[in-house]
């Protein structure tokens, strides 16, 4: 178990699934639930290191923050399930100073599938009204100015290029602190997959279902090929910059 796993007053949040949004962090933070040495933030997603006004007065007192984790004296290793921690620039390094020994589990999906699964989330919600290409098109007028609250439904292009937010991260965190992984091989391979986070924790072995919990939204229609295309061009230097950071192929991500 971590240091901060230990139990008593000076207990700290152990590790966190940083990202990204629409990419399974239900899905994995649902099933480590169930491990006996595991406690999930209350609500999954605490939104603690991305809250600019919580932290406009200097750094803020973490105990409203550990009274989501249940209690201190039982020793199991705390998780925060945030994705936006992995996208919001001052987060990372927030998360740094709070416990330097946190570890991130991040979860990576084709950017592309990612942004219209968001938008079509927020459009599900009510909060879009604009066309995909609409809400691409005003994402940058949008941010501009916004606070985390009010960007994050809106930030269906910035929040894919995954390799700036990993170059951040592997800034303030050493790589060995990581573990990214495939939202594709999560649900492909959900059992291994799961097992290699739990000894990436450091945690014994659980039992795992076959299959991941479902949780997915509903289309009105697929994205168009021509979009695909179009957003696939603006995400080419980034995907092959990720393929040199982590050693993967992704090329059907550019298809």
């Amino acid at each position: 178990m971590t240091p901060g796993g230990s139990a008593g007053a000076g207990k700290r949040v152990d590790f966190v699934i940083g990202g990204a949004q629409k990419c399974g962090t239900t899905a994995l933070a649902t099933v480590l639930q169930e491990h006996p040495g595991v406690a999930v933030a209350a609500g999954k997603e605490a939104h603690w290191f991305d809250n600019d006004r919580r932290y406009a007065e200097g750094v803020p007192d973490p105990a409203r923050y550990h009274a989501l984790f249940g209690d201190p004296s039982e020793p199991r290793l705390w998780c925060d399930a945030t994705p936006t921690y992995w996208w919001w620039p001052p987060a990372p390094a927030r998360i740094r100073d709070y416990n330097p020994g946190m570890k991130w589990i991040v979860l990576l999906r084709d950017p592309v599938a990612r942004a219209y699964s968001h938008w079509n989330m927020e459009r599900t919600r009510g909060r879009e009204t604009l066309g995909f290409r609409e809400a691409l098109a005003a994402e940058d007028g949008r941010m501009r100015n916004a606070t985390m609250h009010e960007a994050r439904a809106y930030t269906y292009l910035s929040r894919g290029f995954y390799a700036r937010q990993l170059e951040r991260l592997w800034s303030v965190f050493p790589r060995d602190r990581t573990l990214v992984l495939r939202s594709d091989r999560l649900r492909a391979e959900f059992p291994d997959t799961v097992r290699e986070v739990v000894g990436f924790l450091g945690l014994p072995p659980m039992d795992v279902p076959d299959a991941p919990p479902e949780n997915t939204g509903s289309y009105e229609q697929p994205l168009a090929a021509a979009d695909r295309a179009d957003i696939v061009r603006v995400y080419e230097s980034d995907v092959r910059a990720l393929e040199r950071m982590l050693g993967w192929n992704l090329s059907e991500w550019l298809r």
